[in-house]
């Protein structure tokens, strides 16, 4: 494998990762002082050594919620964490593409299922990709890779944002149709006269607090590569066209940024938003280019590194013959069940005092 997938850092480091990891699992009371939120974000971005706010979660919920391959440990290097999209669950959205490809290049993983098929408030479910953040970076010494799809792809940026700790875990950061800049259909079904939403959707709807939040004072971190993949078919996260305007890129910030769409690769392809975040073999050809190599995805060796690839119809790790049947009785099938099911509100959640809301 690759050099790049073992890059180990001082034992200084390790040990704060894991004081943080212990100290952040109790309860805590909020400062009194209050924040505002354009000065704390500017404050968080020039400053990644301020003290992380304390996790709200119960320790053994957030290790709970996360799933790791065999092969991960002390001696597994870096490691990639994968965060599925809203409504999805690791099972519905990775187990079937993903994680089996990672087996098969003997990358060890983590995966971490988020509360309510991750359609719960935005806030409280980011403590859960903090936690597993400080646990690998613990667990390896090596700086981790994070891969998510759609909303999972947006939400690990609020971890890098506002627990300032997790920046120097963090080696790569790869979105896969993320909704970076919000989602217009978000907007629309949560609108009156509609009586309770998603949670989630009321948080990444374009305009909303938490998106503000995420985004106010630059998207990106010095230090940490960003690659985003997207799709010009995309039927989620739209408008999507170019690098310009599309809602996933990212344009802002000190960070190493590229974003390609996978037609950049392949005019011809066609994926919309879930086939691209599952078993679209352009999208995972740029997140392993990224996975594999020093920096962020490069356009020129994805479009040269597999003749064949245009020609593909399923990523490794997709079993040719069952993908369809994968497709629909996971992923679709899991979408529609939390949309129907899931816990529903009326209004945004208040922002924390942290990320710029009312203090106690």
């Amino acid at each position: 494998m690759h050099s790049r997938l073992s890059r180990p850092v001082s034992s200084v480091s390790i040990l704060l990762a894991s004081v943080i990891l212990a100290a952040c699992g109790s309860d805590s009371t909020t400062s009194s002082v209050a924040a505002d939120p354009v000065t704390a974000a500017r404050a968080l971005q020039t400053s990644p050594s301020s003290t992380p706010p304390p996790l709200e979660t119960p320790v053994e919920k957030l290790e709970a919620a996360l799933k790791c391959s065999e092969s991960f440990g002390p001696d597994s290097g870096r490691s990639v964490l994968f965060v599925p999209g809203a409504t999805q669950t690791v099972e519905s959205n990775f187990s079937w593409n993903y994680l089996p490809a990672m087996d098969k290049e003997g990358i060890s993983w983590c995966a971490i299922d988020l509360p309510f098929s991750n359609t719960g408030e935005l806030q409280l479910s980011s403590e859960y990709i903090t936690h597993a953040i400080r646990k690998m970076f613990a667990t390896t010494g090596t700086k981790i890779a994070i891969v998510g799809f759609s909303q999972g792809g947006v939400m690990p940026r609020w971890s890098l944002k506002y627990f300032p700790d997790t920046r120097g875990m963090v080696e790569d950061m790869i979105g896969i149709a993320a909704a970076n800049h919000g989602l217009i259909e978000t907007n629309v079904l949560c609108a009156p006269p509609v009586i309770g939403c998603i949670t989630s959707f009321t948080q990444i709807a374009v305009g909303a607090k938490w998106m503000d939040a995420l985004n106010i004072g630059g998207e990106t971190f010095k230090g940490i590569d960003y690659t985003q993949v997207y799709t010009r078919t995309d039927d989620v996260a739209v408008p999507n066209f170019d690098e310009a305007n599309g809602v996933s890129s990212l344009r802002t910030g000190d960070g190493n940024k590229v974003n390609i769409a996978t037609q950049d690769v392949c005019l011809t392809n066609v994926a919309d938003h879930f086939v691209v975040g599952s078993f679209d073999p352009v999208s995972y050809a740029i997140v392993k280019d990224a996975l594999d190599h020093e920096g962020t995805a490069s356009l020129d060796r994805v479009s040269k590194q597999t003749p064949g690839l245009c020609l593909e119809t399923a990523m490794p790790g997709a079993n040719p013959l069952t993908f369809p049947i994968d497709f629909a009785t996971k992923m679709m099938s899991t979408f529609a069940q939390s949309v129907t099911l899931q816990p529903k509100s009326t209004s945004e959640p208040a922002l924390k005092c942290y990320a710029g809301g009312e203090c106690k």
